[in-house]
């Protein structure tokens, strides 16, 4: 069974080239063990399409119509397997196991394959991943793109029926400057308003379009969002909710708004077993000198799975136990709590001060 990659690109000459590499090690490509690759260019001005033809044997041209779930379904249409798999330029693939993927799909060629994506971020100069699940990999005659910004997959009748498969790429859209990742948040935004004006009752749309604020560092704003999208019924087992919730949470830190926060507690009982939520909380008490409680929540984070955010299991715990001992006077516990935070810059920091470095 092979599998046909698909991938859009705009001025992506930075990533095109290390997106193909990593595709070909995989095993994809022309004389790929495991499949083609199929590139849609939908209007590049730098040289991505001749970056990119040296790794294909043609670049397809599509005339971008500000609409993602259009161009992607365009190129799927240029597959020459019913089974593909989409891929942005700016993601590269870290994981892959073919046999595995494909026997899945041989028994259950109704499902859409979730591939796990981590995205590198960078706030306040410290670097950092938050994961998530994105459903990639599919049968074309079962499912399509729908929605112009933010898509997502569809069945063309029935339910979506959804599975993880061993599949992670790395993803650096983030890793932006200033600059970008306002040009960026625009453009989301504007496609995000014309969306909303069909579907306002969309609590997925008002999340997104706080999300697009953060990427401006607009915190007010997103908070604004963030509220509006929680004013819908919405069902806390959803990702994007949950994210939601957390963000809308360090929104109110980020505002000054502390002693608002405190009424996150009353959504305790939905989102106790999510890892963000749980940190969240303990930075919440933490920001109300509510130490204890602050403690008892960073200790939980410790003991639960990693979540969408690396190192609120570990490190980030780790460094905020450091934090309450030191500010309780309890040096040698504080000590002992950064070290076990490994490499993180903040505690390392901690250390040299306290060890008078």
């Amino acid at each position: 069974m092979r599998i046909t990659v698909c991938i859009i690109m705009k001025n992506e000459e930075k990533n095109i080239a290390e997106c193909l590499k990593c595709l070909k090690k995989a095993g994809f490509g022309p004389g790929g063990a495991c499949g083609d690759i199929v590139v849609v260019d939908t209007g590049s001005s730098d040289g991505s399409r001749e970056t990119a033809g040296r790794y294909v044997d043609r670049v397809y041209e599509y005339e971008w119509r500000d609409d993602f779930a259009a161009a992607k379904n365009h190129a799927v249409s240029l597959s020459g397997t019913d089974l593909v798999w989409v891929l942005d330029a700016d993601e590269f693939v870290e994981e892959y196991d073919h046999a595995a993927v494909t026997a899945f799909f041989s028994s259950h060629l109704e499902a859409m394959g979730r591939i796990r994506r981590r995205n590198l971020i960078k706030a306040d100069g410290i670097s950092g991943v938050q994961a998530d699940l994105t459903e990639r990999i599919y049968d074309r005659r079962r499912y399509r793109f729908v929605h112009p910004i933010h898509e997502q997959l569809l069945p063309f009748s029935g339910e979506a029926v959804a599975a993880e498969l061993p599949v992670c790429v790395r993803h650096t859209g983030y890793l932006l400057d200033e600059e970008g990742l306002k040009k960026k948040a625009a453009r989301n935004i504007e496609l995000l308003s014309a969306q909303l004006a069909g579907s306002p009752e969309d609590p997925y749309l008002y999340f997104q379009m706080a999300q697009s604020y953060m990427l401006k560092r607009d915190r007010e704003a997103a908070l604004e969002w963030y509220s509006k999208g929680l004013g819908f019924d919405v069902d806390p087992e959803l990702e994007y909710v949950q994210m939601m919730v957390t963000g809308y949470g360090d929104c109110l830190l980020a505002c000054g708004k502390k002693e608002d926060a405190l009424g996150l507690e009353g959504v305790y009982g939905a989102f106790e077993k999510v890892p963000e939520y749980v940190f969240l909380m303990g930075q919440i008490y933490l920001a109300n000198n509510m130490l204890i409680k602050a403690y008892g929540e960073f200790l939980k984070c410790l003991s639960m799975k990693e979540g969408r955010t690396e190192g609120v299991t570990s490190y980030y715990a780790y460094h905020n136990i450091g934090l309450i001992n030191e500010m309780l006077g309890e040096k040698e516990a504080a000590v002992s709590f950064y070290e076990k935070a490994g490499d993180y810059p903040r505690s390392k920091e901690r250390l040299k001060e306290l060890r008078g470095e």
